[in-house]
C-alpha cells in the first residue's frame, strides 16, 4: 500500500533536513482497508501540528480512534509527545521533529499527507518565537508547504476575536496568519475557536487555583462588564475531526462557541459553587492590573500573565454574523454546566467529593438579566 510504504521510509529516514523520498505526491484520498476502527485505515493521512498542545491531544484522539494514520511534528523531547502514543493503534501514529523556521523540515512532513492540520499558538512571546513568528509566518510555511506538496485538505485553527484592529498583539498575529493562509492555500478551512474549557484548560482550573491567592481574585469592573461563549474542547476537537470529511467546509471559516452567553464573574461564581468553596474576589482598576502584568512579564521563567494575556482574559467574546458554527459540522454544543463538574470536582475538599450536584442552581447566561 502506498501510504505504508511512504511510512516505512519515514521511518527509516533520519529526521534530517532535506530528506529526500521517492513516493509520489498524495492528492486525494487513499482507499479504506479493515473493517474500521483504530486498528483499520480510513484513507488519510494527516499531520497534525501542535499536537502536543491542549487541543491537540483531542484533536489525535479522535483521529486515532477513527483508524486515520498521523504525522505527528514535535520540537521538544520524547517527554512531550509520550502521553500521545496511545491515542493511535501501533504503526498508526509517528513523531519528527522539526522546526518551524526551517520551510525544508515541514515540507518534510507533510510530502505524504493528504490532509494538514494546524493547531499551533502560543499565549505569550519568547525571546525565540514573536507572536508573528507563529500564527502568522509559521502558518504561512505550513500552507506553502501544504500546497506544494498537492494536499488536499489544510485546516488552520485561529481564535475567536481576531483581528488586525484588536490592541492585543496575540489576535492581531492571528488574524495576519488567517490572510496568510488564504493567501498560499485559497481552499483551507479556518475555524475560530472561543474560550475553551475542559480538563487541562487554562480557564475554570484557572480560576480555582486563584483561590490560594491571600487577597482573592482581582476582576477589573467586577467581571460585569466581560462576556465570554465558552466552548468545550472536545466539541472543537470533533469540529476539525468532523471538517477533513465535510466538502461544504472547504474555503469556509468557522466560528466555534458554546450554547451559551456567560458574564465572567457569573462563570467564577458557578466555578466556586461547585467547588464548594467562597468565590475571593475584589475589582482592581485596570491600570493597576496592567503594572503588575508587566511586572510578571519579566520573569525569566514562563509567564503566569502579561498585559496581553490580561486584555484578553477581559475581553468579550464576539460572535460574527453569518459565520458558520459547530452545528454545520455536526456537533451538538456542551454546555458549561453538564461539563464543568468532570473538571472541576478535583479542586473541592474532600469532605464534598462525592456530594450530588443535582441541587446547584445552573451558572446564569447573560440572557437571563434581560428577561429579569
Amino acid at each position: 500500500m502506498l501510504v505504508n510504504r511512504c511510512f516505512r521510509e519515514l521511518c527509516c529516514s533520519r529526521p534530517a533536513i532535506g530528506l529526500a523520498v521517492s513516493c509520489q505526491r498524495n492528492v486525494s484520498y487513499l482507499p479504506k482497508a479493515g473493517p474500521g476502527g483504530r486498528s483499520s485505515f480510513s484513507g488519510v493521512v494527516a499531520t497534525v501540528f501542535g499536537s502536543t498542545g491542549f487541543l491537540g491531544r483531542y484533536v489525535l484522539n479522535r483521529l486515532g480512534r477513527g483508524g486515520n494514520q498521523i504525522i505527528v511534528p514535535y520540537r521538544g523531547d520524547e517527554h512531550d509527545y509520550r502521553h500521545l502514543r496511545l491515542m493511535g493503534d501501533l504503526g498508526q501514529m509517528m513523531f519528527f521533529d522539526y522546526n518551524l523556521k526551517d520551510p525544508e523540515s515541514v515540507a518534510k512532513l507533510v510530502k505524504h499527507s493528504n490532509c494538514v492540520i494546524n493547531l499551533i499558538g502560543r499565549q505569550y512571546e519568547t525571546r525565540n518565537f514573536s507572536f508573528d513568528d507563529v500564527h502568522a509566518t509559521g502558518a504561512r510555511v505550513i500552507a506553502k508547504a501544504a500546497r506544494e506538496a498537492g494536499v488536499k485538505r489544510l485546516i488552520h485553527v485561529s481564535a475567536l476575536n481576531a483581528s488586525e484592529k484588536s490592541p492585543s498583539k496575540f489576535l492581531q498575529s492571528k488574524a495576519r496568519g488567517e490572510v496568510a493562509v488564504r493567501e498560499e492555500f485559497p481552499d483551507a478551512t479556518i475555524m475560530r475557536p472561543a474560550t475553551c474549557f475542559g480538563h487541562e484548560d487554562h480557564f475554570l482550573n484557572y480560576y480555582a487555583y486563584l483561590r490560594k491567592l491571600p487577597l482573592g481574585i482581582p476582576l477589573i469592573d467586577g467581571g460585569m462588564k466581560t462576556t465570554k461563549v465558552p466552548v468545550y474542547i472536545a466539541d472543537v476537537a470533533q469540529a476539525v475531526v468532523n471538517a477533513i470529511r465535510e466538502d461544504d467546509s472547504i474555503g469556509q471559516t468557522f466560528e466555534l462557541v458554546g450554547p451559551e452567553e456567560y458574564y465572567l464573574f457569573d462563570v467564577l461564581d458557578y466555578t466556586y459553587r461547585l467547588m464548594r468553596r467562597e468565590l475571593p474576589h475584589y475589582t482592581m482598576p485596570r491600570s493597576i492590573y496592567n503594572l503588575i502584568a508587566w511586572a510578571m512579564e519579566q520573569s525569566i521563567w514562563s509567564p503566569r500573565l502579561t498585559r496581553d494575556m490580561l486584555f484578553r482574559e477581559f475581553l468579550s467574546d464576539q460572535i460574527t454574523a453569518g459565520l458558520p458554527g459547530l452545528e454545520d459540522l455536526g456537533v451538538e454544543p456542551s454546555s458549561l454546566d453538564t461539563i464543568a463538574i468532570s473538571v472541576l470536582r478535583r479542586h473541592r475538599h474532600s469532605f464534598f467529593w462525592d456530594e450530588s450536584i443535582d441541587s446547584d442552581a445552573p451558572c446564569r447566561p447573560t440572557s437571563s438579566y434581560v428577561s429579569n
